[in-house]
């Protein structure tokens, strides 16, 4: 059955509530549909329920054959009638929308910590059960690069991220497919898989050389972050001491092969000063993969009215971040208030000599120093993405998550699986069916075709 078959299959074939349901029983017996089971023994009703769900979904293209008989039939059409009932039209938009999440360090995951993404992960927030569960169509892994590795070994591990997660999209081929290109996003997910493009978070993994940036996106990255949290040879960062005051030379010369490889220019994280650098130079549209807006939040990796406004002319889109401490001013400070305390005795703490070991060790110690009451919500992702819109304007607003699978989310989005929450408050607060979906991915969409696909 092709892609939406039962949506086609239902409304090809219409029955009423009552009708279904007399049917099903008609056919099922007198004893209620939980208690008809198929052969392996599981009450069909559960069965055929999750099969259902999973087809609504998008992400399966057939009922399994031995869900084929009569009693399954009967209670198939229970199924179809009942959650149509009472569905909310912002879950059938939803699912109508190519769901696009610009941002996730699952790498790290897949890397230090040696987990299988097709299974359901612990403690969250990204894996392909919970992308399939909320609905998700594109989600863009980074591959962040530690800062402390430059100017000489990170393009090491660079390439050791870029490994892992090639090789666990492989081994995960049925749900999910590397996307170098726009093309590759429209024709993955037109398959019903899940859409994965690659992205190095740091420029500072090419080590300075144009041709390590020629070699990232020849094995497939499609997109890179042109700074992380410091200023390295070529780009100034928000976090690191200014050394160009923006971009100097070598760095205009990354722009311009960026833009002539068809790489796709994320500017999150960068200084004010080389956001507008790379404006003044970028023939292509460039975007924020994952960035809040400065006017509720003054925090540095925040995104000014200004920024916005050239961004908006520009072409370009934000992804509104739903990272904890750019949501939330107050929240911030209070992190603030609780890193200070630790700061001191982590300092005293001796420095790892084994690179590959201190990495891991910090990933799995993200979790500590973050407040746990008064967190930000779904509601506080919502007004970020209010503020965008009435400044940059509809068309330059999408989403960029950057959740981390060892930190505290929104109250109301715990992982991507909650995502259909994003979605109806969107219609709840008043926009139009074609804006959500733009917003929930279509404006990230015609960033990739019109930056990768033009290439050769």
């Amino acid at each position: 059955m092709g892609k939406g078959g039962l949506s086609n299959f239902s409304g090809g074939f219409f029955l009423s509530k009552s009708r279904a349901t007399s049917m099903a029983f008609s056919i099922c017996g007198s004893r209620p549909a939980s208690q008809v089971s198929d052969l392996t023994g599981a009450p069909i009703i559960e069965i055929m329920q999750f099969h259902f769900i999973q087809a609504r979904r998008k992400k399966v293209h057939q009922i399994p054959k031995y869900l084929n008989g009569w009693r399954s039939f009967a209670c198939l059409l229970m199924l179809i009638a009942l959650p149509a009932a009472g569905e909310n039209p912002a879950d059938k938009l939803h699912r109508e929308a190519g769901v696009w999440d610009c941002h996730n360090d699952l790498a790290y995951r897949v890397l230090y910590e040696g987990l299988d993404i097709g299974k359901r992960l612990p403690a969250g927030h990204v894996d392909i059960p919970r992308l399939k569960e909320g609905g998700v169509d594109v989600q863009v892994v980074a591959l962040f690069i530690q800062n402390y590795l430059y100017p000489d070994k990170a393009a090491r591990q660079a390439f050791q991220l870029l490994e892992a997660m090639k090789v666990a999209i492989d081994r995960n081929q049925g749900s999910v497919e590397l996307a170098r290109t726009g093309a590759d996003v429209e024709r993955i997910v037109s398959s019903g898989k899940i859409a994965i493009p690659l992205a190095i978070e740091g420029g500072h993994a090419i080590e300075d050389r144009l041709d390590l940036l020629r070699k990232f996106h020849e094995l497939g990255v499609s997109s890179m972050t042109l700074t992380h949290n410091i200023s390295h040879g070529w780009a100034d960062s928000s976090a690191g001491t200014p050394r160009w005051n923006g971009l100097n030379d070598l760095g205009r010369e990354v722009i311009r092969e960026m833009n002539r490889l068809g790489m796709v220019i994320d500017l999150s994280h960068v200084s004010d000063k080389t956001f507008f650098d790379v404006i003044e130079i970028s023939s292509d549209p460039v975007i924020f993969s994952h960035s809040g807006c400065r006017a509720i939040n003054p925090h540095r990796r925040n995104v000014s009215d200004e920024m916005l406004k050239a961004l908006a002319k520009n072409g370009g889109v934000i992804g509104i971040v739903f990272e904890l401490t750019f949501l939330s001013q107050r929240y911030y400070q209070a992190a603030q208030e609780l890193r200070a305390i630790s700061r001191p005795f982590f300092e005293r703490v001796p420095v790892i000599e084994d690179l590959d070991l201190r990495i891991a060790v910090e990933h799995l110690s993200q979790g500590r120093d973050w407040p746990l009451e008064d967190l930000p919500t779904v509601e506080d992702i919502l007004d970020h993405i209010d503020h965008a819109v009435k400044v940059a304007g509809v068309d330059h607003v999408g989403l960029g998550a950057d959740m981390y699978p060892r930190t505290p989310s929104p109250v109301g989005v715990r992982g991507v699986h909650d995502y259909p929450n994003i979605t109806r408050g969107l219609k709840a607060r008043g926009y139009s069916d074609d804006d959500v979906k733009k917003i929930m991915g279509g404006n990230f969409l015609r960033i990739w075709k019109q930056v990768t696909n033009k290439k050769g």
